[in-house]
């Protein structure tokens, strides 16, 4: 299982939500990338499994990441940067950008409002969360939900990867890692793209990531 991260033109970031999103409306530079189907639910026990995508693309200027859900309800109350928006509507991108050199990975969490949630470590526990306010460079964007599609799209900034890993991505690197969907208020569930080998719901599963293998 691998995902192939496809260049951008170099004058985009992250794709710009207003309104209502549509797939099908997509920009054509942004359509290029690769589709991941979020489409697994290995600890399904209400048969609620919304159909979900992601999208990510890279330049000088960062990661790229589009995520996108189909619901007719969503939840979705945080509004504070670092804070719990994993038990909201969420959609998320757990990437560990150098693994042949540094097990950690960090954890871009999102839900419908725009809030995101930026840990960084190597497993669950003594993670570091941003608070408070984002890094320079990072920005963010969601759509309006109403009864069907709802997305999220942010950069994580090249200047951001460099300050905190101490280098800057290359082309045909390989690095690892998942999306996943989930919710815990109005209907729980947790799906994921890559398999995640584990009993109880958890996305803290780096030995599960897959290769996303930069253009």
């Amino acid at each position: 299982m691998e995902y192939t991260v496809r260049r951008l033109p170099e004058e985009l970031g992250c794709l710009p939500l207003q309104g209502v999103f549509a797939p099908e409306e997509i920009p054509a530079p942004y359509a290029a990338l690769e589709e991941a189907d979020i489409a697994l639910y290995p600890w399904d026990e209400t048969g609620y499994k919304p159909e979900a995508h992601a999208r990510v693309g890279w330049n000088e200027k960062g990661l790229h990441a589009l995520l996108y859900a189909r619901e007719e309800t969503i939840h979705a109350e945080c509004t504070e940067i670092g804070g719990r928006v994993c038990v909201d509507s969420c959609l998320e991108f757990f990437c560990m950008p150098f693994p042949q050199e540094d097990q950690r990975y960090f954890n871009a969490e999102m839900n419908p409002l725009g809030t995101l949630h930026l840990g960084l470590g190597e497993g669950r526990p003594n993670r570091v969360k941003v608070r408070e306010k984002l890094p320079e460079g990072f920005r963010v964007s969601a759509s309006v939900h109403a009864g069907g599609w709802w997305a999220v799209s942010y950069t994580i900034p090249m200047s951001w990867i460099e300050e905190t890993f101490g280098r800057r991505l290359v082309g045909g690197q390989a690095m690892r890692g998942n999306f996943y969907k989930c919710d815990e208020t109005i209907h729980p569930h947790f799906g994921t793209w890559a398999p995640v080998t584990k009993e109880n719901p958890d996305f803290h599963r780096p030995e599960c990531f897959q290769p996303l293998v930069l253009e």
